[in-house]
């Protein structure tokens, strides 16, 4: 997708299919971050392409210095090395364990607790910080979607999956299953962000694009964006500084 704007050098924008927040569409792409992206470039006159692709190259085009912007990472000590995340998010994901209904699983809300179940993972995907500390004593299992983790664990060849309850409700819908389930309590809840590279940090139009970014969190409208995509979003008169000292 290209937004044919006046910037002769497009803010380059890439990311995955992740339903509400961006995701392919006719005539243009759908979710709260093609409609942010779309606002703010023809708000600031600026030039931006939104390309498509599986999770793990999207993130390895930002390092390769092949995109400007990452659409949605969550933050992590990691990522935090590579990229830089925008002041606010532009989306907020509550995460959990899935199971099958007829099984019994201990899950306290530490990660300890989960040690010698086979546990599911989207390659790509990150559960917070504290995930990332505790993966070396979980037995993880990786698959290339979400789809994949499911199936998996309705033929009982996983114990949980993890998702956030966005995806998750897309992919139980796409698969007709009432019997898989989230677990309390949640694992974590988690602001989807923008990305920028390092090497697109003194970009102008990208200082621009995140000036007006600020904007649109604090005046309300990206709430309002978000509302249109059944997404919840604080408003504007979130204590911010509070609402993201709680966040990972």
């Amino acid at each position: 997708m290209l937004c044919p704007l006046l910037q002769a050098s497009p803010l380059r924008f890439v990311g995955s299919d992740f339903p509400g927040v961006v995701a392919p569409g006719t005539p243009q792409l759908r979710g709260v971050a093609a409609d942010i992206i779309r606002t703010l470039c023809q708000r600031e006159q600026l030039a931006c392409s939104i390309q498509l692709l599986p999770w793990p190259r999207a993130q390895a085009m930002l390092q390769n210095g092949q995109a400007d912007v990452l659409i949605g990472p969550y933050r992590t000590a990691a990522r935090a090395a590579s990229m830089r995340f925008s002041r606010y998010p532009i989306y907020i994901d509550t995460l959990y364990w899935y199971r099958r209904t007829e099984q019994a699983v201990q899950w306290d809300g530490r990660f300890d607790s989960l040690v010698g179940l086979r546990l599911g993972v989207t390659r790509g995907w990150t559960l917070g910080q504290r995930f990332e500390e505790a993966k070396p004593r979980l037995e993880i299992d990786n698959a290339d979607t979400l789809l994949q983790s499911m199936l998996k664990l309705q033929r009982k060849r996983l114990d949980l999956v993890a998702s956030n309850d966005r995806n998750a409700r897309h992919t139980l819908a796409q698969l007709g299953r009432s019997d898989i389930v989230p677990i309390l309590p949640a694992i974590s809840q988690q602001g989807g962000y923008m990305g920028y590279a390092l090497h697109a940090l003194d970009k102008p139009a990208l200082q621009r694009f995140e000036q007006a970014l600020v904007h649109l969190a604090e005046s309300g409208e990206l709430a309002r964006l978000s509302q249109e995509q059944g997404l919840a979003y604080p408003g504007k008169n979130t204590n911010w500084p509070d609402y993201l000292r709680q966040l990972p």
